[in-house]
Protein backbone atom coordinates (compact mmCIF):
# COMPACT_ATOMS: atom_id res chain seq x y z
CA UNK A 1 0.00 0.00 0.00
CA UNK A 2 1.76 3.08 -1.25
CA UNK A 3 1.06 6.65 -0.38
CA UNK A 4 2.20 9.62 1.59
CA UNK A 5 0.97 9.12 5.11
CA UNK A 6 1.44 11.31 8.15
CA UNK A 7 3.66 9.57 10.69
CA UNK A 8 4.68 11.17 13.96
CA UNK A 9 6.83 9.08 16.27
CA UNK A 10 6.65 5.32 16.30
CA UNK A 11 5.06 2.47 18.21
CA UNK A 12 6.53 -1.02 18.28
CA UNK A 13 4.44 -3.65 20.09
CA UNK A 14 6.15 -5.59 22.83
CA UNK A 15 6.83 -9.26 22.23
CA UNK A 16 7.07 -12.16 24.66
CA UNK A 17 5.66 -10.09 27.53
CA UNK A 18 7.95 -7.09 26.94
CA UNK A 19 6.58 -3.56 27.08
CA UNK A 20 5.96 -1.78 23.76
CA UNK A 21 8.54 0.71 22.54
CA UNK A 22 7.00 4.17 22.21
CA UNK A 23 9.00 6.94 20.55
CA UNK A 24 7.01 10.17 20.63
CA UNK A 25 7.62 13.26 18.52
CA UNK A 26 6.27 16.77 18.91
CA UNK A 27 3.06 17.53 16.98
CA UNK A 28 0.99 20.73 17.32
CA UNK A 29 0.48 20.65 21.11
CA UNK A 30 2.37 17.71 22.53
CA UNK A 31 4.57 14.65 22.18
CA UNK A 32 2.62 11.80 20.61
CA UNK A 33 2.62 8.87 18.22
CA UNK A 34 0.26 9.25 15.28
CA UNK A 35 0.36 6.87 12.32
CA UNK A 36 -2.07 7.60 9.51
CA UNK A 37 -1.14 4.49 7.51
CA UNK A 38 -1.92 2.23 10.49
CA UNK A 39 -5.21 4.08 11.01
CA UNK A 40 -6.33 3.79 7.39
CA UNK A 41 -5.05 0.32 6.50
CA UNK A 42 -4.62 -1.77 9.66
CA UNK A 43 -7.63 -1.48 12.01
CA UNK A 44 -6.01 -3.54 14.79
CA UNK A 45 -2.59 -1.82 14.81
CA UNK A 46 -1.86 1.01 17.21
CA UNK A 47 -2.22 4.29 15.30
CA UNK A 48 -2.23 6.83 18.14
CA UNK A 49 -0.61 7.20 21.56
CA UNK A 50 -1.47 10.35 23.58
CA UNK A 51 1.14 12.49 25.26
CA UNK A 52 0.55 11.51 28.87
CA UNK A 53 -0.40 7.84 28.44
CA UNK A 54 1.24 4.67 27.23
CA UNK A 55 -2.07 3.19 26.13
CA UNK A 56 -2.23 2.91 22.36
CA UNK A 57 -5.38 3.33 20.27
CA UNK A 58 -6.29 1.45 17.10
CA UNK A 59 -8.68 2.43 14.31
CA UNK A 60 -11.12 -0.03 15.85
CA UNK A 61 -10.90 1.87 19.16
CA UNK A 62 -11.81 5.11 17.36
CA UNK A 63 -14.70 3.37 15.60
CA UNK A 64 -15.94 1.92 18.89
CA UNK A 65 -15.90 5.39 20.50
CA UNK A 66 -17.95 6.65 17.57
CA UNK A 67 -20.45 3.76 17.43
CA UNK A 68 -19.07 2.50 14.13
CA UNK A 69 -19.54 5.84 12.37
CA UNK A 70 -16.51 6.16 10.10
CA UNK A 71 -16.92 9.88 9.43
CA UNK A 72 -16.88 10.64 13.17
CA UNK A 73 -13.96 8.27 13.84
CA UNK A 74 -11.96 9.87 11.00
CA UNK A 75 -12.68 13.36 12.35
CA UNK A 76 -11.63 12.35 15.86
CA UNK A 77 -8.39 10.79 14.60
CA UNK A 78 -7.57 13.85 12.49
CA UNK A 79 -8.24 16.28 15.35
CA UNK A 80 -6.50 14.51 18.23
CA UNK A 81 -3.09 16.08 18.76
CA UNK A 82 -1.96 15.41 22.34
CA UNK A 83 -4.91 14.29 24.46
CA UNK A 84 -6.74 11.01 24.67
CA UNK A 85 -9.51 10.58 22.07
CA UNK A 86 -12.05 10.32 24.92
CA UNK A 87 -10.97 13.71 26.27
CA UNK A 88 -11.26 15.31 22.84
CA UNK A 89 -14.66 13.73 22.29
CA UNK A 90 -15.87 15.11 25.64
CA UNK A 91 -14.57 18.57 24.68
CA UNK A 92 -16.55 18.35 21.42
CA UNK A 93 -19.70 17.47 23.41
CA UNK A 94 -19.07 20.35 25.83
CA UNK A 95 -18.54 22.86 23.00
CA UNK A 96 -21.69 21.56 21.25
CA UNK A 97 -19.72 20.55 18.18
CA UNK A 98 -21.21 17.05 18.32
CA UNK A 99 -24.17 15.44 20.06
CA UNK A 100 -25.54 11.96 20.61
CA UNK A 101 -29.09 11.06 19.62
CA UNK A 102 -30.71 8.89 22.31
CA UNK A 103 -33.28 7.62 19.79
CA UNK A 104 -31.17 6.38 16.84
CA UNK A 105 -27.92 6.10 18.86
CA UNK A 106 -25.88 8.14 16.38
CA UNK A 107 -23.37 10.94 16.88
CA UNK A 108 -23.92 14.00 14.73
CA UNK A 109 -22.38 17.41 14.04
CA UNK A 110 -23.97 20.46 15.66
CA UNK A 111 -21.52 23.28 14.79
CA UNK A 112 -22.03 25.01 18.14
CA UNK A 113 -25.82 25.20 18.16
CA UNK A 114 -28.57 22.84 19.25
CA UNK A 115 -30.18 21.14 16.25
CA UNK A 116 -32.31 18.07 15.56
CA UNK A 117 -30.62 14.79 14.73
CA UNK A 118 -30.07 14.69 10.94
CA UNK A 119 -30.50 10.90 10.95
CA UNK A 120 -33.91 10.50 12.62
CA UNK A 121 -35.07 14.11 13.15
CA UNK A 122 -35.28 13.89 16.96
CA UNK A 123 -34.98 17.25 18.68
CA UNK A 124 -32.78 16.69 21.75
CA UNK A 125 -34.66 19.40 23.67
CA UNK A 126 -37.94 17.49 23.25
CA UNK A 127 -36.74 14.01 24.20
CA UNK A 128 -38.60 12.72 27.24
CA UNK A 129 -36.84 10.56 29.81
CA UNK A 130 -33.62 12.53 29.34
CA UNK A 131 -33.64 14.81 32.36
CA UNK A 132 -29.92 15.47 32.41
CA UNK A 133 -27.14 15.87 29.91
CA UNK A 134 -25.38 12.78 31.28
CA UNK A 135 -28.41 10.67 30.42
CA UNK A 136 -28.25 11.89 26.80
CA UNK A 137 -24.51 11.50 26.39
CA UNK A 138 -23.26 7.98 25.69
CA UNK A 139 -21.16 6.27 28.33
CA UNK A 140 -17.43 6.65 27.87
CA UNK A 141 -15.63 3.50 26.77
CA UNK A 142 -14.03 1.85 29.79
CA UNK A 143 -16.16 3.85 32.20
CA UNK A 144 -18.34 2.58 35.00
Amino acid sequence: MEGNYMKIGSYTPGTDGAEPVIEREYFQQGYIVKDEEAYLNYPDKVCYVPELFDEGYTRQDFLDMCYGQEEMADMLFEMVDWQSPETLQNELFDMQEIDFCPVCKKLYFMAGEQRPCPVCGTNPEEVEDADTESECRPAEPGGL
